[in-house]
């Protein structure tokens, strides 16, 4: 597989994001991703859900067995913020092993910059481009955008940079 530049992965991250973000129809936030990996699109039905776990290890973890059904481990005592974001960025991936994705060659298009990857389409799926834009057009200010959205700050300073005014 040739190799693609970080802008070209970010755009194919960020239409994967909106993808999935039209799919749940979320309308307004916080975006719904535990309501998605337990209610998938049918392409993804078989190969993952939620599993809650007491650790101090991580904060989540994908995990799938050979041949089987992937689970995203989240720990039970995250904030719904930091699980949130966690949940999504352990989606991406469950969404690269899926049959869907490996069939896509997902594997080799994003394992490699896995981290960066699962951090930006996670900024991507829980802050939409759509609704990030109408909070702008309210004269949203970054100072409130991790509230508004249900997300940590951190990743709400990103996504704010990550996508132009």
């Amino acid at each position: 597989m040739n190799p693609i530049t970080r802008e070209e992965r970010h755009w194919f991250l960020h239409c994967l994001a909106q993808g999935l973000y039209g799919y749940m129809g979320a309308a307004a936030p916080p975006i719904p991703v535990e309501g998605l990996l337990q209610h998938p699109p049918e392409t993804y039905r078989d190969d993952f859900g939620v599993v809650d776990m007491y650790s101090s290890l991580w904060d989540a973890t994908f995990a799938r067995p050979p041949n089987g059904r992937g689970s995203v481990f989240v720990r039970i005592d995250l904030s719904p913020a930091e699980r949130r974001f966690a949940l999504a960025r352990e989606l991406l991936s469950a969404l690269i092993t899926s049959r869907h994705g490996r069939a896509m060659g997902l594997v080799q298009l994003l394992m490699a910059d896995l981290k960066d990857s699962a951090e930006y389409f996670a900024r991507c799926l829980i802050v939409p481009e759509p609704l990030l834009q109408a909070f702008r057009r309210r004269d949203g200010k970054l100072a409130d955008m991790a509230e508004a959205f249900g997300i940590p700050s951190a990743a709400a300073k990103l996504r704010w940079e990550d996508s132009p005014a």
